[in-house]
């Protein structure tokens, strides 16, 4: 009679195997047990749970053996398979399947076997649990014998379907998990750019507000011009910022169009160079250019790749440190223009590397804001250029070792309104004092010192803390207003180094920052300063303090 075609396919068989993870794993005590009540109950030398993978029979557990997997040419029980009931072979050498088989051929082979498959819930045979002896046995299994195999392949069945299920289990708390560290990840990142923002708008907010009020005290016209340049200068910066805010919005929401045209690559770099030469030149970088003779022809926004450009040759020249050297290189190789900038900066590790292209990134943040920005630049890059059906990566050989961008793009082949400012009181004139002024933000040190100057104060100021750790102790001045986060030696380092000097036992001490929480504060009053004042500072409220530490210092 012949056989009943399978129900299922040798390929949807083996794919639920895998699917179990099962294969090579360690051994287990409950398939061991298993092995053992079998070879007991049915009174073999020899019991295995035998799965049946594509080109091997592996024994998950076995007795007798001594092997964990055998050929798949000498295997019995891949005939087993073929069938949903158990399979009982009295006497192999009688069996023709078996004629070449030398398992069975050799002398002192196995002459008896019995297999029960093991079946999927959706009726796949993975295996079986099988006995197998070395003498015949015409009777076969006793009744009780095949009811106890077909029960134990059961319970063999329901251990694997139990290992899949756990393993479906450790998958979603792991992604449980990873979506969590995701979400804090997020958060974090949220609450650090916040605090940067705030930061990032305070500095150029400082020196606009101060150069307002010295404009309102009717000064020489020198002084007004300096003033009128500080709040242009700095407004240009905010603008920036702002812009840069709403290319994030933009791209995020799909809404950022482009102006499509054609035109030479080698123009982009040349306007971008432009832009960032006088970045380049205040660090003393040199910046070497490797371009092309031929022509570069894209189609896309030309705008929007200048800003691509200027935004990565801005980062190389703000992370290398000063009289570093930074390499641009132009290519094409017929289909795609490659544009390499590479620096001898700071460099990246591995963990910053991954992330640099994430929105918010900017490696580890510190007081030390000197390079400033929001840390969106590069993942505005990314998405600019994935919007020109480009690409962008990072590559660096760790910290301190220099950095490298590869831009690809498609080759082409086809033939502020400014408003005056609102007039400010002028603050109220109190004792002169002298005031010692330090700030790296040369525009935000200027503008307070000129304030002070207006109050009638002595004004002496530093952009480098070094500088006036050096020089300022000497002028014996009154008090020392000090900004937080400065390069080399921040505020809390400064204070301490200043608060050792046998001169300035009576000075005072006021923290000028663009950190403002309650945190920030108690930090500052930790560190030993007398008051803290928030950019852009309430120059009323600075005078009546000054005015209380000069009341305090007569007495």
């Amino acid at each position: 009679m012949d056989s009943a075609p399978l129900a299922w396919s040798e390929h949807d068989r083996l794919a639920a195997l895998h699917a179990y993870g099962i294969l090579d794993t360690p051994h287990e005590k409950d398939f061991d047990d298993v092995v053992r009540l079998v070879a007991d109950l049915l009174e073999v030398p020899i019991a295995a749970v035998n799965l049946i993978a594509d080109d091997r029979q592996w024994f998950k557990a076995e007795l007798g053996l001594g092997v964990r997997e055998m050929p798949l040419d000498n295997s019995i029980c891949k005939f087993a398979l073929l069938g949903r009931e158990a399979m009982v072979v009295p006497d192999t050498r009688e069996d023709a399947r078996f004629a070449c088989n030398p398992l069975v051929q050799s002398e002192g082979g196995l002459r008896f076997y019995a297999g029960e498959v093991l079946l999927t819930p959706e009726g796949l045979p993975l295996g079986t649990l099988c006995a197998l002896g070395y003498e015949a046995r015409p009777e076969g299994l006793s009744e009780r014998q095949a009811f106890a195999l077909k029960t134990l392949a059961r319970q063999v069945m329901s251990q694997i379907e139990l290992r899949r299920v756990l393993r479906h289990q450790q998958a979603l708390l792991a992604e449980q998990a990873r979506a969590e560290r995701a979400l804090l990840q997020a958060d974090r990142r949220k609450d650090e750019f916040l605090a940067m923002l705030a930061h990032e708008l305070r500095n150029p907010l400082a020196p606009i507000a101060s150069a307002a009020q010295i404009l309102s005290l009717g000064l020489d016209p020198a002084k007004t011009r300096q003033a009128a340049a500080i709040v242009a200068r700095q407004a240009r910066h905010m603008d920036g910022l702002i812009e840069d805010l709403l290319d994030v919005s933009r791209v995020t929401r799909g809404k950022i169009s482009l102006d499509l045209g054609v035109f030479d690559l080698r123009e982009v770099v040349a306007d971008a160079v432009e832009q960032t030469r006088p970045l380049i030149e205040k660090r003393g970088h040199h910046l070497a250019l490797a371009l092309p003779d031929a022509p570069a022809p894209v189609r896309g926004d030309r705008k929007r790749l200048v800003q691509v450009l200027s935004n990565l040759l801005g980062n190389a020249a703000k992370f290398t440190p000063d009289g570093g050297r930074i390499d641009l290189s132009l290519e094409g190789d017929g289909e795609e223009v490659l544009l390499a900038i590479r620096d001898d900066g700071i460099g990246m590790g591995p963990d910053l590397l991954d992330d640099a292209f994430s929105l918010f990134s900017q490696g580890a943040r510190g007081l030390d804001r000197s390079q400033g920005g929001l840390g969106i630049g590069l993942a505005l890059v990314r998405s600019l250029l994935e919007l020109h059906g480009g690409s962008v990566v990072a590559e660096s050989e760790g910290p301190d070792r220099g950095s490298r961008f590869l831009v690809r793009l498609p080759l082409y082949t086809g033939s502020v309104e400014e408003r005056a400012p609102a007039a400010m009181a002028r603050p109220a004139a109190g004792p002169a004092l002298r005031v010692v002024v330090v700030d790296d933000n040369e525009d935000a040190a200027a503008t307070l010192a000129a304030c002070l100057e207006g109050m009638g104060h002595a004004v002496r100021s530093f952009h480098d803390p070094v500088e006036a750790l050096r020089e300022a102790p000497g002028w014996r001045p009154d008090a020392f207003l000090l900004d937080i986060g400065m390069p080399e030696i921040d505020g809390f380092a400064l204070i301490a180094s200043l608060r050792a000097h046998p001169a300035l036992r009576d000075t005072a001490f006021i923290a000028v920052t663009g950190y403002g929480q309650a945190s920030d504060r108690q930090a500052a009053e930790q560190a030993g300063f007398d008051a803290l004042f928030v950019k852009p500072v309430d120059l009323a409220l600075l005078q009546a303090r000054l005015a209380q530490l000069a009341a305090r210092t007569a007495a």
